[in-house]
């Protein structure tokens, strides 16, 4: 009975892509979400369908790599190169500090306008706001709905920032960090940042011309902690406690809400996309920025098990990033792809996709993996620099094409390097849902693309097993002493990094130790700042503004 519509909107969606061949690209990207806590890993804890729906639709890249933490990790998927390039390795940005990303460097939303693109921002920013210059309309998007600071509220979307570690000063700020470009909106408090975050994401797709190439990167602040750096937001905590009784632990209940509900984001994004007739010209990347912050500063009781480590870490639980791909121009799809990626690569994968000339590649870190991925070709890099802190002392790299880390050194003596994050396979967890993932919006949404292949509950569960990596290949997961001189993981056959193979593999550690010298000569310092003490939100009614501009506070 539902034939005829499928047939007139894939007519409808021939006509569109008929009418541009640049492809449209979606980045959706969580902020500090698990390994763990989705559920094509393995876990069914939280129920995750359209996420999972999308990689089983599309391509799961299983070594794909990102930075540590969060404004490093936008750094690099923006410029296409190594944050120790630009001296962006330190800690993330304070509210109110001044580190813009620097100027002579065209962002990826820059050079797609130059191609013809529509670019839009909903979200988080976090590379600097102390000029309206450093903000995002000035670096490529025509259109900004979001927050400049590293996280809100998740009602009240005000921003906190202490002044005990720059200043010795027992006080924090606070602030409206909400805005339209550059204009305050005080009148969304209340409103839950993921479902208004979708909203606007969703008024982009509606108001956009499907014959121009869009670019729409929505940030979520989800899973990030809220507000005051401890709130885990959810709609109505009854029902969050009815729907994930299960859980023990009412604060990891909390965290699950707010990934169900940022997976639902994804189904209606997707779905859009669909309505539009955009789907089968688009590229649609969900990603996390890095792992999740089980327990410390800005903990949200994610879990990054079985792998090791936490978000700031150069462990597989901080770096080793959770991401999806769905695009009907993929050559090979519903695959896992094993080849090794990193974060800074999509900037050039994305540009040659919108027809960008591949000289420009030449001066970024990034590699352009589009033939790695659409047909599961070798990777285009057989390294990645994971991150030098020159000022915390500890840095990392990975080599072989993935098969060896190398360490020297761990983020503040090792804090959090423990083997932490809930197994999320206790007896009273339900049983992953097949059903709700052939159900689900992003499901439906890509079988109504001509040349989809049909999804079933036998392939669905294949997948699965192949991606869970719960028994650490037979190694007993341990949460053994941290990494405080040098070690050598073979991440092939030890992803949990059970065993340092320092010693016992003495050429492989001095070969990926030569190679990151290499770049320790490269290095520009850490430019981290103290907090600028004119930025407080009190002088400018309220809400955190760009102070060093004169005209930097907006009247309402």
């Amino acid at each position: 009975m539902k034939r005829p519509s499928i047939l007139i909107l894939g007519l409808f969606n021939l006509i569109a892509i008929c009418a541009t061949r640049q492809p449209h690209i979606v980045v959706i990207l969580g902020d500090d979400i698990g390994w763990n806590d989705l559920g094509f890993h393995g876990s069914s804890q939280i129920p995750t369908p359209n996420i999972d729906a999308l990689g089983y639709n599309g391509v799961v890249l299983n070594k794909f790599y990102t930075q540590a933490i969060c404004s490093p990790s936008r750094a690099a998927f923006l410029t296409g190169k190594y944050p120790v390039r630009f001296g962006y390795q330190g800690v993330p940005l304070s509210a109110g500090e001044d580190r813009p990303l620097p100027h002579d460097l065209e962002l990826l939303p820059e050079r797609l306008q130059k191609l013809g693109y529509k670019t839009h921002m909903v979200g988080k920013w976090h590379l600097s706001s102390g000029r309206k210059n450093d903000t995002p309309t000035a670096r490529g998007f025509d259109t900004h709905f979001g927050y400049w600071n590293g996280f809100v509220g998740y009602f009240d979307y005000f921003a906190y920032q202490g002044l005990s570690a720059d200043w010795n000063i027992s006080e924090t700020w606070s602030g409206l960090d909400l805005h339209h470009d550059f204009k305050p909106q005080w009148q969304y408090q209340g409103q839950y940042a993921t479902d208004l975050f979708t909203e606007k994401s969703l008024d982009v797709l509606e108001a956009h011309n499907a014959s121009e190439p869009l670019f729409l990167y929505l940030g979520h602040l989800a899973a990030h902690a809220g507000a005051n750096g401890t709130e885990l937001g959810v709609k109505n905590i009854t029902q969050t406690d009815e729907k994930f009784g299960y859980i023990e632990d009412p604060r990891r209940r909390r965290y699950a809400d707010v990934v169900s509900e940022l997976d639902k984001s994804v189904g209606l994004v997707v779905k859009k996309l669909s309505d539009k007739g955009m789907l089968n010209n688009s590229i649609v990347l969900f990603l996390s920025d890095n792992g999740a912050q089980t327990i410390g500063i800005y903990e949200n009781h994610g879990s990054n098990y079985p792998l090791k480590g936490l978000k700031f870490t150069l462990l597989e639980g901080g770096v080793r990033g959770s991401a999806v791909i769905y695009s009907p121009l993929l050559r090979k799809k519903g695959y896992i792809n094993n080849r090794l990626m990193h974060i800074t690569d999509l900037y050039p994968t994305f540009l040659d996709l919108a027809g960008g000339n591949p000289k420009l590649f030449n001066n970024l870190d990034g590699q352009n993996q589009w033939s790695t991925i659409s047909k599961d070709l070798p990777s285009h890099r057989s390294e990645v620099l994971l991150n030098i802190d020159e000022k915390n002392g500890f840095s990392g790299l990975i080599g072989q094409a993935g098969r060896y880390k190398y360490l020297n050194g761990s983020y503040m003596n090792g804090t959090y390097d423990g083997a932490l994050g809930d197994t999320g396979r206790a007896a009273e967890t339900p049983s992953y849902d097949l059903e709700a993932v052939l159900q689900s919006a992003v499901n439906q949404a890509i079988q109504t693309v001509p040349g989809s292949v049909s999804l079933t509950l036998e392939r669905i569960q294949q997948l699965r097993t192949q991606l869970d990596i719960s028994g650490c290949n037979g190694k007993r997961r341990a949460a053994d002493l941290p990494c405080l001189g040098e070690c050598l993981f073979d991440l092939e056959n030890d992803p949990c990094e059970t065993e340092n193979l320092f010693d016992r593999k003495p050429v492989v550690g001095a070969n990926l130790k030569r190679k990151l010298r290499r770049y320790f000569s490269q290095l520009v310092p850490s430019r981290n700042r103290k907090i600028d003490l004119n930025s407080n939100p009190k002088n400018c009614n309220g809400t955190w503004f760009p102070w060093l501009d004169a005209d930097g506070c907006e009247r309402v």
